[in-house]
């Protein structure tokens, strides 16, 4: 039977069997041809096909259940199993209309809760044989002592269950006795279950373990695994009774394998903690807030962040010292959503079952609908109007600057939509990351367009887990839009203080130049070079998960998202040391490239205090009100006129070129006919809007402001300067707008074919926006030639002066320090200012700003990545500590499983010792030399890493025979395998090639990263 079913409703009242190869029913002498109620029947090309829910045996009914098993005997598990193993659990949320409520698709249901509950309840009780079958395999390589276990044959009080055992290369059936659970043996002979009771099929760990890696690198696909391992499995003489059954059981077989595997994890992780708190590992308590905690039980005396914090990131949050009092903040977190991680919604009304990752980072919905309540009660339903260029309290951005970021970013309009909640009953994910790309938490969210609610709470999340006096600073794409709203409507105002906005590097075209004069992370203060993208690149790495989360339950969305940034996270502990070296040595050139300037420019007589005291009055000049352009309502509104004429005209052409397209049939690559049609109603509501708005600004000018006006008009040099800019505002506008349409083209995946394509058409819409763009510039510079002129004929007001031209050159960039961000001399603020200061018309003083910033900003990270190697060693000495103490309280306890565990976790630390301290050594740090490890574990672990670990084929025969040999209990660890380290003369030659391209490869990752956002973009 196809995989890829077609659910459709039936129009018929009774559905009837049909009895098709493959079909669910049993042919067995006391369950043959008992009717069934059939859930949604299934349209594929061979017929009609239906998915049956198991006969339910009641469970009080044990005699009659004996009875059964006494004249049966061994059955299959199929027949005897309530649980409802073939109903996979995303069609929860398809409940079937064909069937009698009350009857079939209820039963499943009621039988799937079943099935949660009893895997809930056995999930803790495998624990102990899970952990006990990694100590007696070696973390499962040697399976050969476990396989050939003894079992029960068959007890006389108790049925047997033939269960059919999956392996990479043969399927096996095997006889169990009930009377211990069939759950655990099964585990003790390394299979897991597809069922908690009565399982038919079980499966290799070694194959799930396989399939969970690969499905945490790639798009997991339990459907095209299944039907690959079944063909692989039919080619060698395997297969089971019916094809296509082994997805069901092997995809829940998978989800609570791993289920068990987080829980481990979880329980390890506790007793770890356990020991912390009883031990002196820490000199400092951290913040204790349990994942039920409401708040009421923190402490506030507490000295370090939290033990979730610190597991979560190391170098933010695992020292000691994490508080520097020369520093504006102690750590660095960024927000952004994500609009593409949506979730389908269901066809039914019928909750899903639970699913819960056990070290989920995702935040409750109910704390994110009490910070919804919270901010709805605070913010008035109808907004009162700014005052044009006043400064709001707290804040040192004129409101009208505000407004105009407000107006340029999607992300500020909390009403406009960007998924659809009438399709989508998830609309997308909003993260909290560190400057380290670790996400620290996650909100789910539900809402048409971006509320400023999820990211309160994700921000309120983590003050409740540092300490009291910890600061931080926040990087958002509309950092200034939240900081306004927390300060005029009190969100979190009790820690308001402690947090430092700024907005991201590459959502900075977007805002206003004064605006980014002071959120800017590369002019502000204490963000050294954090750039505040880490989002964009989590997005990027989570990204394969789209196509198959858009289709899944709400559970299975959540569960999947967490077992990836698990994967993430493993990942970059380990290149954590690499990153602290990369960022090491950018900040090193940078800070000698400025270093080299400013000691230029201090030749020429221009110091470093001159420079600061000309960036401050630039600050002050560049970021206060307009008093003379806002005293007069005809010179912003004829401004604002001119502008909206000129969009009109923009979009009219574009307008005109889409209706093109649908007379000629001659569309752009990648669009439809349908795409086309959405963007001119669009367009059109857009030109109706824009007319509209002309109109009323046209009715707001009295009697003499017409006066005014038309001697304005009749005014040659205020004309000409009012027009130049005028499209210098258009150009800026035109460029987000070409940078918006990139972005768009990271989330309209499923409107392209393949990558290809997507790139064809960026390609394409970028070359027909230049063309536009570089005439306005070439309108730009004619004006300011028109200026010079008027000016040089002393027909211009006193004291003005020719603004700057646009250089086309490096237009595109986008780049911060472009000319293209700064109005000078397009306003009446400095006409009448009889000397130029020096940020505005000297070469050297702008030049050397741009230095000073940027050796500022390398000197903070310089400080920081030091702090951060620090912490690094703290923590883990402290984990070396903690792991030792951990091995010999599982000693005292004689729990060898559990030492086991810990000595599995030490070997993981030594490595990292090793990768670590080497990416790090030309880092400063005051701590001494030693981490903890001894010299010979050092070695020991450097021999393992850096040799082969092979097995010979005689060796493989001596391994047989030993298999043969009674199998030895206790603690023993040797199985036989020998391991050799080979050593080759071309072995010190391909280390030093591997040393020669690693410093290479350290150069590309940056400009790597630079790409991924570019193609994000």
């Amino acid at each position: 039977m196809p995989s890829k079913f077609v659910w459709r409703r039936s129009t018929r009242d009774q559905v009837h069997v049909n009895h098709e190869p493959g079909s669910f029913y049993e042919d067995q002498d006391v369950l043959s041809r008992q009717q069934r109620q059939l859930e949604t029947p299934i349209y594929a090309p061979g017929g009609v096909f239906y998915q049956v829910p198991p006969i339910q045996l009641p469970c009080q009914d044990n005699f009659e259940r004996d009875v059964i098993s006494s004249r049966v005997g061994s059955v299959d598990a199929d027949t005897m199993d309530v649980d409802p193993m073939d109903v996979d659990e995303d069609i929860a949320d398809f409940p079937s209309h064909t069937v009698d409520e009350t009857s079939g698709s209820s039963r499943a249901y009621r039988k799937k809760e079943e099935q949660w509950h009893r895997w809930t309840c056995i999930i803790p009780e495998m624990l102990a044989t899970y952990i006990s079958l990694l100590r007696e395999t070696r973390s499962l390589r040697d399976m050969s002592g476990v396989r050939e276990r003894q079992r029960c044959r068959g007890c006389i009080n108790h049925i047997s269950l033939n269960v059919l055992c999956l392996y990479f290369d043969k399927i096996e059936k095997i006889v169990l006795c009930t009377c211990k659970e069939p759950a655990l043996q099964l585990l003790s002979m390394g299979l897991f279950p597809c069922a908690p009771q009565r399982p038919s099929v079980a499966v290799d760990v070694n194959m799930l373990e396989f399939a969970r890696g690969l499905f945490q690198n790639l798009a997991p696909n339990t459907t095209a695994w299944c039907e690959t391992v079944e063909k692989f499995l039919y080619q060698r003489g395997f297969k089971l009774k019916s094809r296509d059954t082994l997805r069901i059981r092997f995809s829940n077989a998978l989800q609570w394998y791993s289920t068990l595997q987080d829980t481990k994890h979880l329980q390890l992780a506790e007793v770890l903690n356990h020991i912390r708190k009883t031990s002196d590992v820490c000199l400092s308590d951290s913040v204790d807030v349990s994942s039920h905690s409401t708040g009421e039980d923190k402490r506030p005396n507490v000295e370090r962040p939290s033990d979730y914090l610190r597991q979560r990131c190391l170098l933010c949050f695992g020292g000691n010292n994490w508080h520097q009092p020369d520093e504006l903040f102690d750590a660095i977190v960024c927000v952004d959503a994500n609009f593409t991680q949506k979730r389908r919604k269901s066809q039914g009304n019928r909750p899903p079952i639970p699913l819960h990752h056990p070290e989920t980072l995702f935040i409750s919905p109910d704390d994110v609908c009490a910070m919804q309540a919270e901010v709805e009660a605070a913010r008035p339903v109808k907004q009162k109007p700014t005052v044009d260029d006043a400064y709001e309290p707290g804040m040192k951005v004129p409101s009208a600057t505000l407004d105009e970021c407000h107006e340029s970013f999607t992300a500020a309009d909390a009403n406009r939509a960007k998924a659809s909640t009438q399709f989508f009953s998830d609309t997308g994910l909003m993260a909290l990351l560190c400057r380290h790309d670790r996400v620290l938490w996650l909100v789910n969210m539900t809402s048409a367009g971006e509320k400023q609610y999820y990211v309160l709470c994700l921000l309120k999340k983590l003050f409740e887990h540092v300490p009291a006096s910890m600061r931080l600073g926040a990087l958002y794409d509309i950092g200034c839009q939240l900081h306004r709203s927390c300060l005029k409507y009190g969100f979190l105002a009790d820690i308001l203080d402690r947090i430092t906005f700024a907005i991201s590097v590459f959502h900075a075209y977007g805002h206003q130049w004064p605006c980014q004069i002071i959120y800017h992370p590369r002019k502000c203060e204490g963000f050294g070079l954090s750039d505040g993208e880490g989002c964009e690149r989590f997005w990027s790495a989570i990204k394969a998960l789209i196509p198959s989360l858009r289709v899944s339950g709400y559970y299975t969305r959540i569960y999947a998202i967490d077992t990836k940034v698990k994967h993430l996270d493993q990942t970059s502990l380990i290149g954590m040391g690499q990153w602290l070296q990369r960022k090491w040595n950018i900040t090193q050139e940078k800070k000698a490239k400025a270093e080299a300037v400013l000691e230029l420019l201090n030749q020429k007589g221009v110091s470093r205090t001159a420079l600061k005291q000309e960036w401050n009055d630039q600050v002050q000049e560049q970021t206060k009100p307009l008093p003379r352009q806002s005293k007069s309502s005809a010179d912003k509104e004829i401004h604002s006129i001119l502008a909206l004429k000129d969009n009109m005209k923009d979009q009219g052409s574009e307008l005109a070129t889409l209706e093109d397209m649908l007379i000629t049939d001659n569309f752009s690559p990648g669009m439809t006919v349908f795409e086309v049609q959405d963007q001119i109603y669009k367009l059109k509501n857009k030109i109706k809007i824009i007319a509209r708005s002309i109109e009323e600004k046209k009715t707001k000018l009295s009697l003499a402001d017409q006066k005014n006006l038309t001697r304005l008009l009749g005014n040659d040099f205020l004309r000409i300067r009012m027009n130049a800019l005028a499209v210098k505002q258009r150009i800026r506008e035109r460029l987000r707008h070409r940078k918006y349409e990139l972005e768009s083209f990271g989330s309209s995946y499923r409107n392209t074919v393949n990558q290809q394509k997507l790139q064809q058409h960026a390609e394409q819409q970028i070359k027909r926006k230049e063309p536009g763009i570089q005439n306005l510039a070439r309108t730009y510079n004619r004006l300011c030639q028109d200026l010079e002129k008027l000016i040089t004929a002393r027909r211009a007001p006193r004291g003005a002066r020719v603004p700057s031209k646009i250089s086309l050159e490096g237009l595109f960039k986008l780049d911060v320090d472009h000319d293209i961000w700064q109005d000078d001399n397009l306003t009446n603020d400095l006409d009448s200012q009889l000397e130029t200061p020096g940020w505005l018309g000297d070469d050297d003083v702008r030049t050397g700003i741009k230095a000073l910033l940027q050796y500022n900003r390398c000197v903070e990270e310089e400080k920081r990545l030091i702090k951060e190697r620090q912490s690094m060693q703290e923590w883990f000495t402290e984990e070396w500590t903690l792991v030792n103490l951990a091995l010999a309280f599982s000693t005292d306890i004689q729990d060898i499983d559990l030492a086991y565990q810990f000595q599995d976790y030490k070997a993981q630390l030594v490595y990292l010792h090793i990768v670590w301290k080497t990416a790090t050594l030309d880092l400063p740090c005051p701590l001494p030399q030693d981490w903890g490890p001894s010299a010979g574990e050092i070695k020991e672990a450097e021999n393992y890493e850096y040799t082969e670990q092979v097995i010979s084929a005689t060796e493989e025969h001596q391994v047989e025979d030993r298999r043969e040999e009674p199998t030895s209990t206790g603690d023993e660890q040797d199985t036989g395998f020998e391991y050799h380290a080979v050593e080759t003369d071309s072995d010190s030659e391909l280390l030093e090639e591997e040393e020669f391209y690693s410093s290479e490869e350290a150069e590309l990752v940056d400009a790597m990263e630079g790409l991924d956002l570019a193609e994000e973009f």
